[in-house]
């Protein structure tokens, strides 16, 4: 432009009035160029401080979006902790509110429970007095009858009286009559005089003679052929025994190399405690051979553990004779108790080949307090138990090879300490752990379900009783995991339970539902057992210690 200008000044002078016009026409037009590039600038920076503040207001927005979503989610949060807080606190507030309710209940229960039995004994007591005064009215009312007819009884008794006296009379002088000339006849015949006498001497002495030999020859059958009345069962022969069941007799009992077989069979126990008993059931099988004496054994352990059952198998099976007595029975015998235990051992002397004597419950009349004094203030022992076990400390006070004495008890620290003294080998039998009890519970599943025996061959069909499928290997292991506590006739009871669950829902068919209902069911009732127990025995030990003040 100013090239341009320069050279528009040496234009002709004809020309210069259009170039004053260019000249003045140039700055307005770059005045106008820049106002509209200025223009165009701030229109573009204005555009651009807009977009700005657009952006910064989105930005603005969404940071307030967040922190309104960051203090929602916190509130919800908050509020989630509340409401929870507020359910825990419900549910505690409801357990507490139901062991309330379940302590008044219980609470409830046993106030009935008494007001029943108050009841009764009142209704007892009322019926007790209304029989009474029945029986108090109704011979007042005899008494009055009688009182009232006395006079016809009178006057018929003396009537009566008068025709007996009559008859007697007439009797007697009938009678003396006779006599009197039949022995007027006999004093003048001396012959009938001495045959008569003599007749008379030896009936009585076939009188007197007949009983004392029946009396001998009864005792003798009794020691001989019979079984004293404290034994319960026994294989030895008798005469009852062969003459009710003969082919018992002639089947005899099973040799001593079943005993073994027999004893792994039936009892579940602990490998070392399976081990002890077996070493010591060899041992007593060969004492009669080696002509030895026999080692008394003591079996105890809580009730339900085998302890019958090893005694009992082991003497069924040993091939020696056995005997099973309850030590319940000495108690009622009284005074005749201890002739009777002598009796016991006299007869199990006689045995050629060896007797077991098995005394089940030994702590009912082997038990401690002879030195104690009834009617002193302490448990005392009467002179008949005294003497009970007097007499059977001395039976078994010297070592014999003619019986072995197998006592079994649930508490050995009640026994006498002299019969412990006489034991050679204390087992004890503990409850079963979770292998044996698994193993207990197939052995009682195929004998009480399926229908097996113990030989492993199906018996009988329990009713066609199917097993659900889902009781299987697993299912048993949690039962026997379980059922820790349980004894073994407990188990045995459970399988049983089980069965009559069964017969009682009208199917044929054990599910896994019924058998978890009766294991929960047998598992609150042993845990109540064994808490009532606990009871008594606190109860016992007070008195004890209150008894010993």
């Amino acid at each position: 432009m100013m090239l341009h200008t320069r050279k528009a000044v040496h234009a002709p002078v004809g020309e210069f009035p259009a170039f004053i016009c260019l000249v003045a026409v140039v700055p307005f037009v770059q005045i106008s160029a820049a106002r509209a590039h200025a223009q165009t600038e701030r229109t573009k920076a204005e555009g651009e401080e807009r977009r700005k503040t657009i952006d910064h207001q989105q930005e603005q927005e969404r940071r307030t979006a967040q922190y309104k979503t960051r203090l929602d989610a916190e509130s919800y949060q908050k509020k989630l902790q509340d409401q929870q807080r507020q359910n825990e606190e419900f549910l505690r507030q409801q357990h507490q509110q139901f062991l309330r309710q379940e302590e008044q209940r219980k609470k409830t229960e046993a106030e009935v429970l008494e007001m029943r039995r108050q009841q009764l004994r009142e209704e007892k007591a009322l019926e007790q007095k209304l029989q009474a005064e029945r029986i108090r009215e109704e011979a007042k009312g005899r008494i009055l009858q009688e009182r009232e007819n006395i006079d016809v009884h009178l006057r018929a008794m003396r009537a009566k009286a008068a025709e007996e006296r009559k008859t007697k009379l007439e009797s007697l002088q009938a009678t003396f009559s006779s006599v009197g000339a039949a022995f007027s006849h006999l004093m003048t015949d001396k012959a009938q005089l001495t045959t008569l006498v003599g007749s008379v001497t030896a009936l009585a002495a076939g009188i007197y003679g007949a009983r004392a030999a029946a009396s001998i020859g009864g005792r003798y059958v009794e020691a001989r052929m019979g079984k004293p009345p404290l034994v319960r069962e026994t294989s030895r022969w008798t005469f009852a025994r062969s003459f009710f069941s003969p082919l018992r007799f002639l089947r005899g009992s099973r040799g001593p190399g079943s005993a073994s077989a027999a004893l792994e069979e039936r009892l579940v126990l602990e490998p070392e405690l399976a081990e002890r008993l077996q070493w010591t059931t060899n041992s007593l099988l060969t004492t009669k051979a080696h002509k030895v004496p026999f080692r008394h054994l003591l079996l105890h352990g809580p009730p339900g553990t085998g302890k019958t059952l090893f005694a009992r198998t082991l003497a069924r099976s040993s091939g020696m004779d056995y005997a099973i007595m309850t030590g319940g029975d000495v108690g009622p015998l009284g005074r005749d108790g201890a002739s009777e235990i002598n009796k016991l051992f006299a007869w199990a002397e006689k045995s050629r080949k060896g007797l077991i004597l098995f005394i089940d419950e030994a702590d009912a009349f082997l038990r401690q307090g002879r030195a104690a004094v009834v009617g002193a203030g302490s448990e005392g022992m009467s002179e008949d138990s005294r003497n009970a076990i007097s007499a059977f400390l001395h039976h078994t006070g010297t070592e014999t090879d003619k019986f072995c004495v197998v006592l079994a008890t649930n508490c050995r620290e009640i026994l006498d300490r002299a019969v412990l003294d006489r034991v050679d080998e204390q087992f004890e039998f503990p409850l079963p752990g979770a292998a044996e009890r698994l193993r207990m519970l197939q052995q009682f599943m195929d004998r009480y379900l399926r229908g097996i025996g113990a030989e492993g061959k199906d018996k009988q069909k329990l009713k066609g009783i199917v097993i659900d499928e889902r009781i299987d290997e697993a299912f048993m292991q949690m039962v026997a995991e379980k059922t820790e506590g349980f004894s073994g006739r407990q188990l045995a009871k459970l399988v049983l339970a089980m069965q009559a669950a069964v017969f009682g829902s009208g199917t044929n068919t054990l599910t896994r539902g019924v058998a978890a209902a009766v294991l929960d069911w047998k598992v609150k009732h042993l845990a109540e057992d064994v808490e009532m127990f606990d009871r008594q025995r606190r109860e016992v030990e007070l008195k004890r210690m209150h008894i010993k003040e």
